[in-house]
């Protein structure tokens, strides 16, 4: 009977064991999806909040240059983080849908910004960090400062 008791006693402890292993393991995947989503949102966040930025400087940009005269120097610098969440990020303005795009690879996070305004846009696209609102005479661009 003392053999039998010892068995017991060990299967028991095996099985206790690995089912604690599969629950953490299961914990640890969950909250690691959990925790990658959670990142992925604040980036978006933070872009849309630098996008909406970045967007002020354009339009106002472009309602300086429709009140002077054909002779105007705009510029207008701004500075940003170089990264949002660790993550570095390209902004890039689209003329054909008068927005900004601001993208981050890793992870894949896109945001778009609406842009109203009458100039004519540069397709310029440069690093998140310094930039500069520039009008070159035809179109506003955005460039490193």
């Amino acid at each position: 009977m003392s053999d039998a008791r010892a068995v017991s006693t060990t299967l028991s402890y095996v099985l206790s064991l690995g089912i604690a292993t599969v629950l953490i393991t299961g914990l640890i995947v969950a909250g690691g999806s959990y925790i990658d989503s959670q990142r992925e949102q604040v980036i978006r966040d933070e872009l849309t909040v630098t996008g909406q930025q970045i967007a002020s400087d354009i339009e106002w940009a472009d309602r300086l240059v429709r009140a002077g005269d054909s002779a105007v120097t705009v510029r207008t610098n701004r500075s940003f983080s170089n990264s949002v969440t660790g993550a570095p990020y390209r902004v890039t303005l689209d003329d054909d849908n008068e927005t900004v795009v601001l993208r981050t690879t890793d992870p894949d996070v896109t945001v778009r910004i609406g842009l109203a305004v009458e100039t004519p846009l540069a397709e310029s696209s440069i690093l998140g960090g310094d930039l500069q609102v520039r009008y070159t005479g035809s179109e506003l661009e955005v460039r490193d400062v």
